[in-house]
């Protein structure tokens, strides 16, 4: 039970607040602007619209490598976008996201010690939840794309039902335990399953149970059926997409983890981002340091947030205490401290456990804090945990964590994801609106696509028959030889110039470069004529520049380009 049974007005209180407080966030999220972010002109947009029209196997690789990532968690967004104006899209994501803040309340409820009188308990609780919801990440995510602070409801959900029951994965029998410990993985596999990156909290979330206490074989049962819940998580949302990698690029997580599949539709590279992972153990003592000085060195942005930090900090000092009570307790004459082994007292050494295991795994393979953003708003509840275990008297413990909570809430500052401002943009309009210049013969031209910009977002505005090549961005590019996608792409080309259709070129006016660089690799080159506006909601005009053959294509069979 979440809530107080004896005291009715506590009870209102935290009612009232817990029902209000998701809407108040998805109207902080339309007073912040319009989501522009980079990723949702990459992928967000495209990668579902490609999903609902099939757009596989016309397009090739234009959201760069993000045209391979699952779409399930798009599709939402992108459907409620056709028919919501943007402003209600917003504040819907911003709501959602906002529900978070009931979770962790749950969590600040349940970390207490039931003695606790009802009032305070639900003080404590609001106020470690609203701590956790403004973090410097969470509110530069808000109403954003990124779905961080969405997979958060499934890893904050999953260990609040893995902690909840007054401990009853601990203390109750094997049945009711299991089945516990289950749906709890269920919730933070579906996590995963939607967005890899997850998998941090997964491994974290399970190897906890290992060490939170019991039998030998009760911890291990727990960490296998909590990782079964996992598995079949990503089953239902994730079984699906890697089957159609592998089924179509035989890999069924394409491109990433090439080196072990061996693709012939990449290179054998990992493809894998690990610039942000700390080089040695003393630079990874010091990382939560490094980046409070530094944000560049976890992320693209400049913010600011302690919590992870604070959390950092009190766990290490909490380890500490723990391990000399015990040293001292080996040489005294009674002997060692008793240990509790309550169901909730395992509770919480459960999620203290989780989220200290879960930040070594992110440091290890992403170091990346977007995808730490679960852990930003758990660090109150940590914090609240941890310090409980402290030898202080309970009014200083209180006054630690009110005065830790009130200074992380204070100096927080959040980043800014390329926020659309909405200015005097009608209420009713979308969330992304294009406007295309009319091209003569859609049923016979090709657009290709170069640079780094992210542009397929536009491809919506364009009509529907026209295929986009990408024959140059970070993820591809002619130099990587006849891998299968260069030469899908160079068989379509050579096609096309063979059947007199028309050649287009979209890119941003920052990247003319690739004109002369990389067009001539495929036997084309610019017409030069005026480059044409692409214009959209969402970003600055791209051009549109038409392109036409090096040679005739007579010329071109006898003399090819390589």
């Amino acid at each position: 039970m979440l809530l107080p049974t004896q005291d009715r007005s506590a009870r209102r209180l935290a009612l009232s607040l817990l029902l209000a407080g998701p809407f108040l966030f998805g109207l902080w999220a339309v007073l912040l602007g319009q989501d522009g972010n980079w990723d949702l002109r990459n992928y967000h947009w495209y990668n579902a619209y490609a999903f609902l029209t099939g757009r596989w196997g016309m397009d090739v690789a234009p959201a760069q490598v993000a045209s391979f990532y699952n779409p399930t968690l798009d599709l939402p967004f992108f459907m409620a976008s056709q028919v919501l104006p943007a402003r209600v899209v917003e504040f819907l994501l911003g709501s959602i996201q906002g529900a978070n803040l009931v979770l962790l309340y749950g969590l600040a409820w349940t970390v207490q010690r039931s003695a606790t009188p009802e009032r305070r308990r639900v003080l404590v609780a609001l106020a470690v939840a609203v701590c956790g919801m403004v973090g410097g990440g969470q509110v530069g995510l808000l109403g954003t794309t990124f779905y961080d602070n969405v997979i958060s409801l499934f890893v904050l959900g999953g260990i609040l039902v893995a902690v909840g029951g007054e401990g009853a994965a601990w203390s109750a029998p094997n049945g009711p335990a299991f089945r516990r410990v289950v749906l709890a993985g269920l919730l933070v596999g579906s996590g995963v399953g939607l967005k890899q990156p997850t998998i941090v909290f997964a491994v974290g979330t399970c190897a906890a149970f290992l060490a939170a206490g019991g039998t030998p074989w009760r911890r291990l049962l727990l960490a296998f059926f909590f990782g079964l819940g996992v598995l079949a998580g990503m089953a239902i949302f994730s079984g699906h997409w890697m089957w159609f990698l592998w089924s179509h690029f035989q890999n069924p997580l394409f491109p990433y983890f090439n080196n072990v599949f061996h693709s012939p539709w990449g290179t054998p590279d990992p493809y894998r981002d690990d610039k942000f992972i700390p080089k040695g153990p003393v630079a990874a003592a010091l990382f939560p340091f490094a980046w409070a000085l530094d944000p560049k060195l976890v992320g693209e942005i400049v913010f600011r947030d302690y919590r992870v930090l604070a959390a950092y900090v009190v766990l290490l000092l909490t380890g500490l205490m723990v391990l000399a009570r015990w040293l001292r307790g080996q040489f005294a004459a009674e002997g060692p401290p008793v240990v509790d082994t309550t169901g909730p007292a395992r509770a919480r050494r459960y999620l203290l456990l989780a989220g200290s295991l879960s930040y070594l795994v992110w440091l290890k393979l992403f170091a990346i804090y977007r995808y730490l953003i679960p852990l930003e708003m758990l660090a109150p509840v940590l914090i609240l945990a941890a310090v409980a275990l402290w030898p202080a008297p309970a009014r200083a413990r209180g006054i630690i964590t009110a005065v830790l909570l009130l200074l992380l809430a204070a100096t927080g500052q959040s980043g800014t994801w390329a926020r659309v401002p909405w200015g005097d943009r009608p209420f009713g309009a979308k969330v992304s609106e294009v406007q295309a210049p009319v091209l003569p013969r859609p049923d016979h031209t090709v657009i290709l696509m170069t640079g780094y910009a992210p542009t397929s977002f536009l491809i919506p505005g364009f009509p529907p028959q026209i295929p986009f090549l990408r024959v140059q961005s970070y993820f591809i590019h002619p130099d990587q030889g006849d891998i299968l996608l260069n030469r899908q792409m160079r068989r379509r080309i050579d096609q096309g110039i063979a059947n007199g259709d028309d050649f287009y070129l979209l890119l941003a006016h920052w990247e003319t470069w690739t004109m002369d660089q990389i067009l001539p690799r495929y036997g084309l080159k610019g017409a030069g004529e005026p480059c044409q506006p692409v214009t959209s909601t969402l970003d600055e005009p791209m051009m549109l520049c038409r392109i036409i053959p090096l040679q005739p294509a007579a010329d071109r069979d006898m003399n090819p380009v390589n």
